[in-house]
């Protein structure tokens, strides 16, 4: 689990596929939620645990919701989990801004194509005029 988070991860992701991930969260006492929440809190911020740990995370969450306030324990954890998501979403939104940023750049620095005005024919041949032409 430690050492080898992706095989928790694969296996999370193969009882979610099995439609039996729920069950599987289900029933668990205060010290098993307590490690499932700090390993979801810990590695739902890597990219590519994210999708199923926010499956599990989302899943832990409808499952131990009536649970919350009765331990002070998992009530830690959750507040963890709830600050890796805040900074991770806080995240993703100043990347999102660097992105927009940085297209609106390289529309300026695209290269500027020929554009033909006007194409005037004579004796069947076609003269076309060509303006605006830079490197």
């Amino acid at each position: 689990r430690l050492h080898t988070p992706e095989v928790t991860v694969a296996v999370m992701q193969e009882l979610h596929r099995r439609g039996t991930l729920r069950s599987a969260l289900a029933g668990r006492d205060e010290k098993q939620i307590d490690l499932l929440l700090t390993f979801v809190a810990r590695r739902v911020i890597e990219p590519r645990f994210t999708p199923v740990l926010v499956t599990v995370a989302d899943m832990i969450t409808d499952i131990y919701q009536p649970v919350v306030g009765q331990s002070a324990i998992v009530d830690r954890q959750f507040l963890k989990l709830q600050q890796a998501i805040g900074k991770e979403i806080d995240y993703q939104e100043d990347l999102l801004e660097v992105l927009g940023m940085m297209d609106t750049l390289f529309a300026t620095f695209t290269k500027k194509t020929d554009t033909v005005l006007d194409e005037k024919k004579s004796n069947g041949l076609t003269e076309t005029i060509v303006t605006n032409k830079s490197n």
